[in-house]
């Protein structure tokens, strides 16, 4: 009870931008709390455009409006030296792209109508030709949809006899040649899975999967036509991530010039040492945006940011900690299509040099408070209340006027810390204002416990509730090794080293 009294208290008198930015935000229910959601909604703005969170919270919730600046330089794989003048992909490293620069058998021309983005499309579904290009290359991955070989949906014929020879295709580098503008899809929403990572975009947008859910060229071109004639032509393209990030860009002749293109390199390994050694540079690569991808070749829109965690929508039905879109109401869907829209067509157009950027205001939060909470709640280091009660003030002591303490100021002043003086009120400020009470009311509820396992149990709470993904880091790897996690979603989480994997890791329970 002390807690909700304290949080309402400080709320109220300290953030009432919260309550007015509640109002603002667009939900299908007055009634629906913003706080309910506030971590995941917070979590979602600290891991956009990062590969690390974005991998361990790999079921996306969310679409942030984006701004890709006129001149980024991104990367095209190919069976053609040709230049692209249709829909297509580009990746923001040139190793992910490399994974698609394979010449592949009898592939149609790059801008014919009847190319079908084989040299992906063939690779995940025909199990040989996977295996063939598992023999050449490093940068692969095994089939992983071999297990849907006996479903009811209709697969390309399988290659019969000795698996074909690939050879080595063509590396496209492309420039923007004016500045785009991009919906962001946050999570893993280019992984191919039934786990959930394609609900955001198959059942908001209402895509029509129901002949060939795995194939994503099908998925593209919908979503284009939706960017097209629903958006009247507003969006130029769609920011997902897997094993890296990429563009999928609905014009390339409009929007990008070719300014370099190379013949990929042949394979020269000569045994498994040297195809280990390839395949750990392409994940350090791809890891080395664990987190961020670097300069400002993306700039997000937070304060239009549209996140179904903001709606009364039960994301958690399917009894397991991944949220899923796959039961949500046509009402429903219709709502967050809606408000996406207005997200992106709107009058009250700001310069991006006001756009407020919540996912700085989230990255001072977590460096300030991610290891002194864990420590707190789980470190045998601390064995009495009263060593607690001292940390916990040399956290707060910036906050506490010695000679007039005051609980409520304290927690006011704690929690407003890091937020910008101006700002505009949306579903992102009201998420960091919710989690900034929350963390600096369980601080002080915690200093005043009367025991330590009360003290304790609060912080406890607070951390699972939080689920910051700094938590799940690894520790330890050394600098020959890099931290190798839910990359497109495996299971594992390890030191990888280039000779092999290392089982010596430290991570927080």
């Amino acid at each position: 009870m002390l807690f909700e009294i304290l949080t309402i208290i400080a709320i109220a008198i300290v953030l009432p931008e919260l309550f007015i930015a509640s109002a603002l935000v667009v939900l299908p229910s007055d009634e629906f709390p913003i706080d309910k959601n506030a971590n995941y909604i917070f979590n979602a703005l600290h891991s956009s455009m990062r590969q690390w969170g974005s991998s361990l919270n790999h079921n996306g919730m969310s679409f942030f409006p984006a701004h890709m600046p006129v001149g980024t330089e991104l990367y095209h794989g190919t069976g053609t030296p040709d230049p692209v003048e249709v829909m297509e992909w580009l990746a923001f490293e040139p190793e992910h792209a490399l994974n698609f620069a394979w010449i592949m058998p009898d592939e149609p021309a790059v801008n014919s109508p009847d190319n079908h983005h084989s040299q992906s499309m063939k690779w995940l579904l025909d199990s040989d030709l996977a295996r063939a290009l598992m023999q050449q290359t490093p940068n692969t991955a095994p089939d992983p949809f071999s297990k849907r070989v006996h479903d009811n949906l209709q697969h390309p014929l399988r290659h019969t006899g000795p698996p074909p020879k690939m050879e080595t295709g063509w590396l496209h580098t492309y420039v923007m040649k004016r500045d785009l503008r991009l919906i962001y899809i946050d999570g893993q929403s280019a992984a191919k899975s039934s786990k959930g990572t394609l609900d955001s975009q198959d059942f908001v947008f209402d895509i029509d999967v129901k002949e060939t859910p795995w194939l994503d060229r099908n998925r593209a071109l919908q979503m284009c036509k939706i960017a097209k004639e629903e958006w009247n032509g507003h969006i130029d393209g769609f920011v997902r991530m897997e094993h890296g990030f990429e563009l999928i860009l609905c014009d390339f002749k409009s929007n990008a010039d070719m300014i370099r293109v190379e013949r990929a390199m042949p394979n020269l390994y000569r045994d498994q040492a040297d195809i280990t050694m390839a395949k750990f540079w392409f994940l350090k690569a791809i890891t080395a945006r664990y987190h961020g991808i670097g300069t400002k070749r993306i700039l997000l829109d937070y304060s239009r940011m549209v996140s179904a965690f903001a709606y009364a929508i039960d994301l958690f039905s399917h009894r397991t900690d991944l949220p899923r879109l796959k039961d949500i109401s046509k009402d429903d869907r219709a709502q967050i299509f809606a408000d996406l829209k207005k997200s992106i067509i709107h009058d009250d157009y700001e310069p991006l040099a006001q756009w407020t950027d919540w996912q700085a205001v989230a990255d001072m939060i977590v460096t300030r408070y991610s290891d002194t909470l864990h420590e707190l709640a789980y470190s045998p280091f601390y064995k009495s209340k009263k060593h607690i009660e001292v940390e916990i003030n040399l956290l707060l002591r910036p906050f506490i006027d010695h000679d007039h303490r005051n609980t409520t100021l304290e927690i006011q002043r704690c929690a407003s810390h890091f937020m910008p003086t101006n700002y505009t009120s949306s579903t992102a400020s009201a998420a960091v204002s919710t989690i900034t009470d929350r963390i600096c009311s369980t601080l002080c509820i915690a200093a005043e416990q009367q025991s330590l396992d009360e003290a304790r149990r609060n912080l406890q709470d607070l951390v699972e509730y939080l689920a910051w993904t700094s938590w799940k880091e690894c520790r330890g790897c050394r600098r020959d090794e890099l931290c190798f996690t839910a990359i497109c979603m495996y299971d594992s989480k390890f030191c990888l080293s280039s000779s092999g994997i290392s089982l010596r890791f430290k991570t927080h329970p």
